[in-house]
């Protein structure tokens, strides 16, 4: 573990030959830094300098007083504060990750920039009936900026549903409470962004039994973005750490080696 100020992050150093840049990771919604394990040790063996940062009020890092009341906006300054030390870097960002990502890029902050079964921005229905039926839950923590985990059921049901038992369980048993207010700007697709400001290359890729964040949102995503749009037959959201992860980002990994080499940064 590595830390850049009061931010922890999960490291692992190139292994061969090293890439030009760094390579940062931002995960989803109650998760952390561990998610992207799988992905640390492949990059490091591809010789990327590959970092996983946990956000504010997750895993320990960069302490708030209250959860709750953290917005996506916080979260993209979380990321910026890295950038400072690392300099320019790789983004590849999970869910609400991707979104943050997306923030990151439109003012500059990527070489490239993948965006993985992304949260969406504003503009972009997000919302269907096998989510907001469950979200009535929820409603309270998100309206009163409250922390809140939600259930294994409904983490099992439209996160990990292409997991099997144990690695739900697993899973699950990882996950951090995450903020209402963060929450309430993702299902309601608060945060806007300007697509004439992300100049660096992008990827977006979408999962054909993805619940939460649909393939069909990820095309929108990728055509605001006139980006690349790549579809995982077979999986749901979790992509890193589902079976069959490893050929996904070894796709990924050869799309980042194109993106840089043709947009060579002075």
């Amino acid at each position: 573990m590595e830390r850049i100020g009061d931010l922890y992050l999960e490291r692992t150093r190139p292994r061969g030959p090293a890439k030009p840049l760094p390579l940062l990771f931002v995960h989803d919604m109650w998760l952390g830094s561990w998610c992207w394990e799988n992905y640390l040790r492949v990059a490091a063996d591809a010789g990327w300098d590959a970092w996983a940062l946990n956000l504010r009020g997750h895993h320990g890092s960069r302490p708030v007083a209250n959860l709750g009341e953290v917005g996506i906006a916080d979260y993209v300054q979380d990321v910026l504060d890295c950038l400072r030390v690392l300099g320019e870097v790789v983004l590849v960002g999970h869910s609400m990750g991707g979104l943050i990502a997306q923030k990151v890029a439109e003012v500059g902050g990527a070489r490239a920039a993948v965006f993985l079964t992304s949260a969406a921005p504003k503009g972009i229905l997000v919302l269907r009936w096998p989510v907001l039926w469950r979200m009535t839950r929820y409603v309270f923590p998100m309206s009163a900026n409250r922390p809140f985990l939600a259930t294994r059921a409904d983490m099992d049901a439209l996160v990990g549903n292409r997991l099997s038992p144990e690695p739900q369980a697993e899973m699950y048993a990882r996950m951090v409470p995450e903020s209402g207010r963060a929450a309430r700007e993702l299902a309601f697709g608060l945060i806007p962004v300007d697509e004439h400001k992300v100049d660096c290359p992008t990827l977006v890729v979408g999962a054909q039994w993805d619940r939460i964040t649909p393939a069909a949102v990820q095309r929108r995503i990728a055509a605001k973005y006139d980006a690349e749009y790549r579809e995982m037959a077979g999986h749901g959201h979790m992509l890193m750490l589902e079976e069959g992860w490893e050929q996904s980002f070894k796709g990924i990994l050869t799309w980042i080696d194109r993106a840089i080499a043709e947009e060579p940064r002075s």
